[in-house]
């Protein structure tokens, strides 16, 4: 068959969104990581090799320099690339994030690979008093969140615009996450406030499964 038949239909690259990182939850240590691309593998079975790739605490500048070796090498059908949340921490502008994301999905257009955008999720904090039955769309957002919020809000812009650019698909994981009109990330899919728990990793590994893998695999099992 040679090495076709080896190829994974899927790279999931990225950082610790894309590794599934989560805290640990009611003191009982850190929970096993549970990556989307890990779902997706589960889902799809021995349908499709999914390969995942992420890398806590990378910067986009990071991901560049490795991508060859991860994804290009690897030679998917197509590779769901997130970055940007670590950057952005480190000050970063949108616009150099958005630089580095460009030149990977360049990077892997160049090598027949089909690239696919995701915009950054959005951040949680807790609000309010413990037991004010509060929704999270109900409680102020203290000052310092706002500018974090801001500036995922312009980067998502230019991921998006980027996306239009090269004619690929990006996936709104920032919208798919929300919490109403606060633009805080919900906190029935946060850990902490910045990764998602388990939850929030399956609606990202059910975002990518509905807009990549319906067609050719039929649709997410429940």
């Amino acid at each position: 068959m040679g090495m076709k038949s080896t190829a994974p239909f899927l790279v999931c690259f990225g950082d610790s969104l894309t590794a599934g990182y989560q805290t640990g939850v009611g003191g009982f240590g850190l929970n096993a990581d549970s990556p989307y691309g890990g779902f997706i593998q589960q889902w799809v079975g021995a349908g499709a090799k999914i390969v995942v790739t992420g890398i806590c605490g990378e910067l986009t500048s990071e991901m560049v320099k490795r991508f060859h070796r991860d994804v290009v090498a690897a030679r998917p059908k197509v590779t769901v690339i997130l970055g940007g949340t670590n950057d952005l921490g480190s000050g970063v502008s949108p616009m150099h994030i958005c630089e580095n994301l460009q030149l990977l999905y360049r990077s892997a257009i160049d090598a027949g690979i089909d690239p696919v955008g995701v915009t950054v999720p959005s951040i949680c904090v807790d609000g309010g008093e413990p037991g004010m039955g509060q929704k999270d769309s109900e409680r102020p957002i203290p000052p310092w969140v706002q500018p974090h919020i801001d500036q995922r809000l312009i980067l998502n812009q230019q991921i998006s615009e980027a996306c239009r650019t090269f004619n690929i698909q990006c996936l709104d994981l920032f919208a798919e996450t929300l919490e109403g009109p606060t633009h805080l990330l919900a906190s029935q899919f946060a850990s902490d406030g910045l990764h998602f728990n388990t939850a929030g990793y399956e609606v990202f590994a059910r975002l990518v499964w509905r807009h990549l893998l319906a067609e050719p695999f039929g649709d997410c099992p429940p």
